[in-house]
């Protein structure tokens, strides 16, 4: 005979694991993908205790393929199976240790802690304008979510990125502001995190660097704005929950709660380098499957090493209608710190093409009055 359970027992189950889920600290969630890409990752969201299990699991067993794709380690086909299936870490002989970076990236071997968008406060103290309505906003990379924390109005605010090892570093960063002594500063819990495989595209990446200073985090022209942003952070007089997103963000869902827009700042994460056509086209057709009708994303380019930016905006209308739109955009170009044959070329990107940019009539500049223009060492060959 079945034993039903009353509904007052149902009742103090769901209670108990809607408090668990309420009461968490930090949550990462996990898009599709990454959950094919990486073998340790079996679930779509973790919490806590889980995303410390889940973070050491990956690096151990992230540091012999590491070593693999590096050439530190002879390559072993079966080794690499065991940590994903679907990602290819076996280089030609003529390839660099950057070359195919996609796989090295969501493996955790190639890590861009360093922000290389310039001038972000002011990018965000813009966009803070763009949009003053109530939003949910989402970046990548590092010093952006602090930074964005600090210019923006966000009811939410999460960390995205395709790499494990950033989100880590969040992780471990709000860790630290969450058992701090009194009177600790930014700069003391940061160097408590851990930076492993840095990426260097003029020197290859070793296993560990140390935390000196904020310039591991931010360009030498910013670095004062994000330090400010870091200790504006640490003194937050409660750490809002921590929010994570491992995903790429044509696989990420990001829809709006309530009468709330979306937010989107992408980096140059919309670059050839890291998003093709035909997952800039699985990213369109997720958003107007999940966006709500009257709902609104605004995804945010910004070009390597500048200021420059484009706000891209899609709207779910009337009658399963969807329209993609540009709301400002900048004269983006590619940097002088790129491969010689794309400096200072214009940049197209996949929302340009979609729109046919060149075509259309009166679209603002971002920055109405310009940018600074940043001119580095021609002998680096990529950003």
């Amino acid at each position: 005979m079945k034993i039903r359970p009353s509904f007052s027992v149902f009742f103090a189950v769901t209670t108990l694991f809607f408090t668990l889920s309420c009461s968490s600290s930090n949550i990462l969630r996990v898009t599709p993908e990454h959950q094919e890409y990486l073998r340790h990752v079996d679930d779509d969201v973790f919490r806590d205790g889980g995303i410390e299990r889940l973070f050491t699991n990956l690096g151990t067993e992230g540091d012999i393929i590491c070593n693999m794709i590096l050439g530190y380690a002879p390559y072993d086909a079966a080794t690499a199976q065991s940590f994903s299936t679907t990602l290819n870490f076996q280089k030609t002989p003529k390839q660099k240790w950057y070359d195919n970076v996609i796989p090295s990236l969501i493996a955790g071997c190639f890590n861009f802690y360093k922000m290389n968008d310039r001038g972000v406060h002011t990018v965000f103290a813009l966009l803070e304008k763009l949009y003053p309505e109530p939003k949910d906003c989402y970046t990548v990379g590092f010093s952006q979510y602090y930074l964005m924390r600090q210019f923006m109005r966000c009811d939410r605010l999460t960390a995205i990125d395709a790499d494990w090892r950033i989100l880590k570093a969040h992780y471990d960063f709000h860790q630290q502001i969450r058992k701090k002594d009194l009177g600790a500063d930014a700069l003391s819990l940061l160097r408590n995190i851990e930076l492993a495989w840095v990426a260097h595209f003029d020197v290859r990446p070793e296993p560990r660097e140390s935390v000196r200073n904020e310039v591991n985090f931010c360009m030498q022209t910013e670095r004062a704005y994000c330090l400010r942003a870091f200790d504006a952070f640490v003194a937050l007089p409660e750490l809002p929950k921590s929010e994570l997103l491992l995903g790429f963000i044509h696989d990420a869902e990001f829809k709006p709660r309530r009468n709330n827009m979306s937010v989107v700042f992408a980096s140059n994460a919309l670059d050839v380098d890291y998003t093709s056509k035909e997952k800039f086209d699985k990213m369109l057709a997720a958003m107007k499957n999940y966006l709500p009708e009257g709902k609104r994303v605004a995804v945010i380019y910004q070009a390597g090493d500048s200021e420059d930016i484009a706000a891209y905006e899609m709207l779910k209308g009337e009658g399963d209608t969807f329209e993609v739109s540009i709301r400002c955009r900048d004269n983006i170009r590619w940097s002088d710190r790129y491969i010689k044959l794309m400096r200072d070329k214009p940049i197209v990107t996949w929302f340009d093409k979609l729109l046919d940019y060149r075509s259309l009539k009166g679209v603002p500049r971002c920055h109405a009055g310009g940018t600074r223009r940043y001119v580095t060492d021609p002998s680096k060959k990529k950003i």
